[in-house]
């Protein structure tokens, strides 16, 4: 649909929605918040503790040394059963209220425009992310996180960081479309994204668990046992069947030399709890979230599934997948390949881009050039004006002039290859010269 076309379906508007239709729509489709797993109460992850195999076991155990009135080993065993419980439900709850102290270090408001009334005059106000509803015009800058499903009405040099949902390191360009093709998704910002440069508006077109983001979150949410879990549960079970088997045996064997039946039962069941690694779980669980705490102090790095520890540790070749060519992601300039003057120039450029145009964040380039040069280059010269790279003219531009030198302007173009190359007075046969060099360092990567 074209922009009009989907702000008509929303029942929107350019100038944005009232404080009372966004109200409505909050009250009807709830809170934009994705979908996730209701944290569980005490009592249920109480309960929830018992489906170890060696807890259930000696939960059993403890009402069977109930039954045969040995009071004494029963409290033992219920005890050892509670204090296990508690320890792990404990664990969980904060590793629970740990993930909520990060979710609450993100960005959590947005920069809407509302009215107060259908007749006022817009107004651009920052709300919590979670108010925000379909049909709502959000601004975007740099560094903001994408806050919903967004269809930009307008834009100007916008790039963003979309890696958690495809993968790609590198910005992508975005800019508005009245009518996209099919498959087209530049004129589309999606929740989890951010924005790298430029700036922009657009309507919110989905929000909650109606994003592509919760869409993603879904699918990747089951996950199959994982080689430790299946490995810790083998062994439970192997010990499981000789601690049941034992206790039959033991009163066989009563039975058989002393001639005595159930009397017996209270010491068979002694034995069985004696087989049994009651704190075995607790004794893991303690060691990988003591790893987990270790890997986020020393190394910043967090751990939200704790048997992936060891299935990590357990690698013995990892074989990585990534589009393009491994790289450092970090671009730099090779000096013995670089014409000293045009180096010179493209770290004026860089510089004064930086000084007059103000961007939140250089440009990774930028940075390469500003880092071959120095203040030899940059202060040369003073700034007059400047547009940051375009994805649209794939071109930085900076106007700089000599000090004293008044009335001579110079004018410093970079960007892709044929775009500037078609600004330059070449003729035919030195441009596709020039375009074919490029392409053949672009082949070695550089």
């Amino acid at each position: 649909m074209s922009a009009l076309q989907v702000l008509r379906a929303l029942d929107g508007s350019p100038r944005g929605l009232t404080e009372a239709e966004a109200g409505e729509r909050l009250a009807h489709r709830g809170a934009n918040t994705p979908p996730g797993r209701r944290p569980p109460s005490r009592a249920r992850r109480l309960a929830q503790s018992l489906r170890d195999p060696f807890t259930a076991v000696l939960f059993c155990l403890g009402l069977v040394s109930a039954l045969v009135a040995a009071w004494g080993t029963a409290c033992v065993i219920l005890a050892l059963v509670a204090v296990s419980c508690a320890l792990r439900a404990q664990g969980e709850h904060r590793a629970d209220r740990s993930m909520d102290r990060l979710r609450g270090l993100v960005a959590t408001t947005a920069s809407v425009q509302r009215r107060s009334t259908p007749d006022a005059a817009p107004r651009v106000r920052e709300i919590p992310v979670d108010d925000l509803v379909p049909g709502d015009v959000v601004r975007l800058a740099p560094g903001d996180l994408v806050p919903a499903d967004v269809r930009l009405l307008r834009a100007r040099g916008l790039t963003v960081h979309q890696a958690a949902l495809t993968g790609e390191s590198a910005p992508v360009p975005k800019q508005p479309a009245d009518l996209p093709g099919a498959g087209d998704s530049a004129h589309l910002l999606f929740q989890g994204s951010s924005i790298a440069s430029g700036a922009g508006t657009g309507v919110v077109v989905a929000t909650g668990a109606d994003t592509r983001f919760a869409a993603v979150r879904t699918a990747g949410r089951r996950t199959e046992k994982s080689a430790f879990d299946r490995s810790v549960h083998g062994i439970s079970w192997v010990l499981i069947r000789f601690m049941l088997l034992t206790p039959p045996l033991v009163l066989m064997a009563d039975a058989a030399l002393r001639g005595r039946g159930l009397e017996t039962l209270p010491f068979a069941v002694a034995v069985a709890v004696g087989l049994t690694p009651e704190m075995l779980p607790v004794i893991v669980t303690t060691c990988l979230a003591r790893g987990a705490s270790l890997l986020a102090r020393t190394h910043g790095v967090i751990v939200r599934r704790l048997p992936a520890l060891h299935d990590l540790g357990a690698v013995d070749v990892l074989c990585v997948d990534k589009t393009g060519t491994l790289t450092q992601d970090r671009p730099v300039v090779d000096p013995d390949r670089t014409d000293a003057e045009a180096l010179h120039w493209a770290g004026t450029s860089a510089w004064w881009i930086l000084q007059t145009a103000g961007p939140a964040d250089p440009d990774p380039l930028d940075e390469a050039l500003l880092a071959a040069t120095g203040p030899d280059d940059w202060d040369a010269y003073d700034g007059i004006d400047a547009l940051p790279f375009d994805p649209v003219r794939r071109l930085a531009t900076a106007v700089v002039r000599e000090p004293g030198a008044l009335g001579t302007h110079i004018l410093a173009v970079k960007g892709a290859a044929p775009d500037v190359l078609s600004r330059c007075a070449l003729d035919a046969d030195e441009r596709a010269a020039l375009l074919r060099r490029a392409a053949d360092q672009a082949a070695e990567g550089v």
